[in-house]
């Protein structure tokens, strides 16, 4: 019996606990970026131009993301051992195979940064270098290269030229935060 379980009902706590963790992170993310974005907008229609950090607004933004591929491990755990496990926890967060989490581009993004930023840097990158930029897409005549930047107007992630569109990844991290929260006040069991 013990192995025909693919998580033991005592077990599902740690589970909770493991996937919390990251979810609290990502909502303090999304939370500082909502009133980043607010008070922008804010002090745009004022006429104020506030000076806000930069790399803080983009560090929250790639938190988020980075946090939604760290949960997108247990729903889609590599290794054939760990398939039964995935399939228990996608059922009890209804969470459907065209889920944003899904996304392999973003699991690789975060998992494999290291690799991409060495491939990244010898392309031979040519152009208009922006290292950091947090506001609306703004389009150039030359070729732009972004190594970070979060546009506000498009809701898109580019990091390595490589885009994630953040508000689906940010709606479905917070549906399973809920749940989680909700999991963990009624005995740290799921459904």
């Amino acid at each position: 019996m013990k192995d025909s379980l693919p998580i033991w009902p005592q077990h599902e706590a740690f589970y909770i606990q493991s996937m919390l963790f990251h979810t609290r992170q990502a909502c303090i993310s999304i939370d500082f970026l909502g009133g980043l974005v607010s008070r922008l907008s804010s002090n745009r229609k004022a006429g104020s131009t506030s000076d806000f950090d930069c790399s803080a607004a983009l560090d929250s933004v790639q938190n988020l993301v980075f946090r939604a591929a760290a949960i997108s491990r247990y729903f889609w755990p590599t290794g054939k051992q760990f398939e039964s496990r995935g399939d228990r926890l996608r059922a009890a967060f209804e969470v459907k195979e065209d889920s944003p989490l899904r996304n392999r581009d973003l699991r690789n993004a975060a998992e494999h940064f290291d690799e991409r930023l060495d491939t990244y840097l010898k392309t031979g990158i040519a152009g208009y270098v922006i290292p950091e930029w947090f506001g609306p897409l703004q389009e150039r005549e030359e070729p732009t290269h972004y190594f970070r930047a979060y546009f506000i107007n498009t809701g898109c992630l580019r990091i390595l030229d490589q885009e994630f569109f953040v508000p689906p990844i940010a709606n479905e991290v917070v549906r399973v935060h809920n749940l989680l929260v909700t999991f963990d006040q009624n005995g740290g069991r799921m459904p």
